[in-house]
């Protein structure tokens, strides 16, 4: 990503022919919005729907919100049906809120599962979430009842039912709280990343503790941060 800042636009048109859909999308996540805007100007629209499909959700949402209203319509109605709805649900949030910087990408469990079932679970289900900082726990109707984490997950008896070992008491920020009370929360309660619920604590999706810091510090403050806090 740094390299192809120093480049001018040819130049970096041709480095982004040499990779692939997956390398293209991680590429394109580590620039900044405008720059993204700019890399895909002229690239065809079927190439970068399936750019977005290997995107995170929250990360497309963002570039779409950024293209011409129309490009932005023409390019959801070109992706895979799942993908396009998490796009569009992410969109209807305002930029700064919760909504607008949360991803779809989670994983959440029943309370009656035990501990051996749930890591079954997660090794056929949880491909494509990366990384998996906590697993939520919800009832049929997702109401979000509790959460553990991995390594409380591993340590569990095989037999013991999440119910037993999950955390009750969880922080959580609504849809529309302001993005500054959700970072303020992240670090108020150290954690990797907080669940984001509607009005009946139904669990919508969560903001990761890396994207919640990507929204308020500014640009400049960014670059001088090691990788792993970008």
């Amino acid at each position: 990503a740094n390299i192809l800042s120093d480049m001018n636009r040819s130049q970096s048109s041709e480095l982004l022919d040499t990779l692939n859909l997956e390398q293209l999308a991680d590429t394109l996540e580590e620039v900044e919005e405008d720059f993204q805007v700019s890399l895909v100007e002229n690239m065809p629209n079927e190439k970068v729907a399936d750019v977005l499909e290997e995107m995170s959700p929250d990360e497309a949402a963002d570039l779409l919100a950024e293209l011409p209203k129309e490009r932005s319509e023409i390019l959801i109605g070109m992706m895979e049906d799942e993908e396009a709805e998490d796009v569009r649900k992410l969109l209807t949030y305002p930029e700064e809120s919760a909504g607008g910087i949360m991803t779809t990408e989670y994983i959440t469990v029943h309370p009656g599962l035990t501990a051996e079932q749930t890591i079954q679970y997660l090794r056929e289900n949880a491909t494509e979430v990366s990384p998996i900082f906590y697993v939520y726990v919800v009832d049929q109707g997702e109401k979000l009842l509790g959460v553990f984490s991995l390594s409380e997950l591993i340590l569990a008896h095989p037999d013991v039912l999440v119910e037993n070992f999950m955390h009750t008491r969880v922080a959580t920020v609504e849809l529309l709280e302001d993005q500054d009370h959700v970072a303020q929360m992240i670090a108020r309660y150290n954690l990797l990343s907080i669940p984001v619920v509607d009005e009946n604590d139904v669990i919508q999706g969560i903001v990761t503790s890396d994207d919640a810091l990507d929204k308020i510090i500014p640009t400049v403050w960014k670059k001088r941060l090691p990788r792993y806090y970008r």
